[in-house]
């Protein structure tokens, strides 16, 4: 996210880790994006890695759905920036420190997220520790039908695992990922989703990506 500073130039220090918002108000989400940006347009995977704070978290921070975050600290240590300016807009943004995060260089809890075109460069951390080879992260863009997996849930979801009656599965249908939940029938199966009014989808092996075995949806973490 970029903020607009053409009528603001009065108000800033100069371009460099010391910016202060004097007469801006400005939101968590706006300093964290500004943050993220001053810190080399850091992707928020990287910062998810540099803070060991879910990914999720970091989503919600920066789009502006979380208002806060317990993790604010953690966030701020990552980014090399004062902890009460990321949270309150208070101080200057570098708190006078000439600090700047150190990413993590551990790899074994990444989860690749996937999305309609194959595996792309983002990844989820996982919760449950090293994840399995057939683990993928699959992001939601629109609610599923599901109760469960809204808009904006990541699905993790185990490719080799075969579905059974009531599991939560992702699969593709005309070229996009959604969730539904699977019952037993017919050749192989049928996808459905909350509303009793939708009719059944028979499930294809080919569109049938795998099994959910972490839903991440709780981002007040």
């Amino acid at each position: 996210m970029s903020i607009n500073l053409s009528n603001s130039y009065t108000c800033l220090t100069g371009d460099t880790c010391s910016y202060k918002f004097l007469s801006m108000k400005t939101t968590l989400a706006e300093r964290l994006n500004r943050a993220m940006e001053l810190r080399g347009n850091m992707t928020q995977a990287a910062l998810a890695e540099a803070s060991g704070v879910a990914q999720p978290t970091i989503w919600r921070l920066t789009k502006g759905k979380a208002k806060t975050s317990g993790k604010l600290v953690d966030i701020a240590n990552a980014l090399g920036v004062n902890a009460d300016w990321l949270a309150n807009g208070v101080g200057d943004m570098d708190g006078g420190k000439d600090v700047s995060y150190q990413p993590r260089v551990d790899r074994s809890n990444h989860i690749a997220v996937w999305d309609e075109n194959g595996e792309t460069d983002d990844f989820v951390i996982s919760p449950k520790g090293k994840p399995l080879s057939s683990w993928r992260a699959y992001i939601l863009k629109r609610n599923s039908g599901c109760a469960e997996a809204p808009a904006g849930s990541i699905l993790i979801v185990d490719t080799e695992m075969t579905p059974g009656t009531g599991d939560l599965v992702i699969a593709k249908i005309n070229n996009t990922f959604s969730a539904f939940r699977f019952l037993d029938g017919g050749s192989h199966g049928f996808l459905s989703v909350d509303d009793g009014r939708v009719p059944l989808i028979e499930a294809d092996p080919e569109s049938l990506i795998g099994v959910t075995v972490l839903l991440l949806r709780d981002f007040r973490m």
